[in-house]
């Protein structure tokens, strides 16, 4: 197995001419960005202990630690909203 020198790789460079990559030029076409949309996304300082109770609680309930925290914001959120 050789080594291929830099000098070798700019000339392979050259060879190839200008690379067409339809992919990422269709990428403004395919997805839009609404700015106004809002993120689901929220960050949240926690105490150690409290996190090791959750934690034991999630995996008691056979969840995700984070889908047991959305649950119980939602659960809580549910109750006070209605």
């Amino acid at each position: 197995m050789g080594t291929l020198s830099f000098n070798q790789l700019a000339a392979d460079l050259q060879l190839a001419g200008e690379v067409s990559l339809p992919l990422l030029e269709d990428l403004p076409n395919r997805f839009t960005l609404n700015p106004l949309r809002r993120s689901n996304r929220v960050n949240v300082k926690l105490r150690d202990e409290d996190i090791a109770v959750l934690e034991e609680m999630a995996l008691n309930a056979g969840m995700p630690f984070q889908a047991f925290l959305a649950d119980i914001i939602h659960q809580h959120a549910s109750k006070t909203s209605g």
